[in-house]
């Protein structure tokens, strides 16, 4: 063990701050145990400031977050390593796969955004800092069947006086499971030899959906460029996500955790309208109700709740466009809010429209055309489970039927072709998880399976038109509930059943 325990200060004093790690071996016994607890409080006992050495998250860190055998809040190290089997699994032999985490954004100059983890990294590693690479070599002989070598931030505590801090090398492999840890600014030098031969290469180099890449992937794209070696890259996402298409048991329970939050939310929210309330204070009391949903006296694990996106607050007219997130106008008496929020919970979002009347009843007119697209949503909930032999796009189809059958029962007569390029223009469903719109590259024609989650979200938007009954002229309407598809009927469950969505139900939360 002494002469382990040398070699390794023996690399870390040569190498400096390069400092290649391979700590297995050494963290299996009580000795070297020691010996990395001693190194890896280095930077601590130095600067008091960067106490909480990691950039994220851990169990010696928050063990009200995050519970032993888990490396994020709710999934365990295991699953992250059966992730990355299973993608591993799918590569030819001798494959490479680049993953690269999400850049900061910034506000203006020294003024950043809350950070936010590419889904791909944060699903196969969990971590959850910027600047940072993991390559994943498929390997026979490897321990595991694979090779994951990281590249991160190094920790410098001088640095992270300013700026927070960093988990740095040692907890990418002590903590996080990789085999090696580099720094990142060494990753132009070294990922030459991670590609070398013939071998495919598995990476997302170009930028999609709208997604900024970091400084990383381009100097990968430069590196295939110069090697001529473009023609072996083949794209990753698509593998990354038909493996998170299907939620495990802990990625469920953490859905379930999300959509609680954000019916209890939506109560607040409700219990909070009112004629002159704004947009923007239904906004608010939403995201601070969500926060307490997760307080309590004992523990309080607010911290792992956050906005799942942009919400939209629309009142009145303002629901007529479907993504409203101005939020910034007083309520009227006598009109509705279409509220469409949703809570994230250790990365996990919900996604949930309820629409209420700001009075706190609904008009005659406003009940008749709420229940209409109520009885539509629950009519393709029912549809969600694998034996109906549904795809998405084939629930969207009988969406859009059901909704003219229920709209000619209150008199309000229109075309099918109407309602899909006017009334109801978008779709009923997507998938969720990571994303708000999850695993955006599969397609919504798959037959749906269990452990999947859809979001079924009929809508109803009435212009100003007169081929249109006046009565329900600048009405927008849309209820939107998380379902985990089950194998029949009977299996079906709607993660965000907390949130009230019957007018009864509405009216009496209000009333209190």
């Amino acid at each position: 063990m002494a002469n382990r325990v040398a070699v390794f200060v023996h690399r870390l004093s040569v190498r400096g701050s390069r400092l290649m790690l391979q700590a297995r071996q050494l963290h299996a016994s009580s000795a070297g145990r020691s010996f990395l607890s001693t190194l890896l409080q280095t930077a601590k006992t130095k600067n008091p400031i960067t106490a909480q050495w990691h950039g994220q998250p851990t169990h010696e860190t928050h063990p009200e977050l995050v519970a032993q055998g888990e490396t994020t809040p709710g999934i365990s190290q295991s699953e992250y390593d059966r992730r990355r089997r299973k993608i591993v699994d799918s590569l030819p032999d001798g494959g490479t796969a680049f993953l690269f985490s999400a850049p900061m954004h910034f506000v203006s100059p020294h003024v950043f955004h809350e950070f936010r983890q590419d889904s791909d990294f944060y699903y196969m590693t969990g971590w959850n800092e910027p600047e940072s690479v993991a390559v994943l070599q498929k390997s026979a002989t490897a321990r595991r069947g694979y090779t994951l070598t990281m590249f991160v931030r190094a920790k410098e505590p001088e640095k992270e006086l300013w700026e927070g801090p960093r988990s740095g090398l040692e907890a990418a492999v002590a903590v996080f499971g990789a085999d090696e840890a580099w720094p990142v600014r060494d990753f132009a030098k070294r990922a030459a030899k991670l590609i070398g031969g013939a071998h495919p290469v598995f990476a997302d180099l170009d930028g999609e959906h709208g997604l900024v890449r970091s400084e990383q992937c381009g100097e990968l794209r430069q590196i295939l460029q110069r090697s001529n070696a473009g023609a072996r890259v083949r794209r990753l996402t698509p593998i990354v996500q038909r493996a998170r298409l299907i939620k495990s048991t802990a990625e469920l329970q953490l859905m379930r955790e999300a959509g609680r939050v954000s019916g209890a939310a939506f109560v607040a929210a409700m219990r909070a309208c009112g004629p002159g309330v704004s947009e923007s204070t239904l906004q608010s009391t939403f995201a601070h109700a969500s926060k307490m949903a997760l307080s309590a006296p004992t523990t309080d694990r607010s911290a792992l709740t956050r906005p799942a996106y942009v919400p939209v607050f629309a009142g009145g007219e303002h629901a007529l466009c479907m993504h409203y997130v101005l939020n910034n106008a007083p309520l009227r008496a006598g009109d509705l809010v279409l509220a469409d929020a949703g809570a994230e919970v250790a990365a996990y979002a919900a996604d949930v429209t309820r629409t209420f009347p700001v009075s706190g009843r609904f008009s005659e007119q406003q009940r008749d055309l709420y229940s209409a697209v109520l009885s539509v949503q629950e009519q393709m909930v029912r549809l969600c489970h694998a034996d109906s032999g549904y795809p998405l796009n084939e629930i969207h189809r009988c969406s859009t039927h059901a909704l003219a059958t229920e709209l000619r029962q209150i008199g309000f007569h229109a075309a099918e072709r109407d309602i899909e390029r006017q009334l109801y223009p978008h779709h009923v469903a997507h998938y969720l998880g990571l994303d708000v719109h999850d695993t955006i590259d599969m397609s919504r024609a798959l037959p749906l399976r269990p452990g999947m989650v859809v979001t079924i979200e009929p809508g109803l938007y009435v212009p100003y038109d007169d081929r249109f009954p006046k009565a329900f002229q600048g009405i927008g309407i849309r209820i939107e509930d998380d379902i985990a598809v089950g194998q029949t009927e009977a299996d079906i469950e709607n993660l965000s059943a907390s949130a009230p969505k019957s007018p009864a139900d509405i009216e009496a939360c209000m009333a209190r």
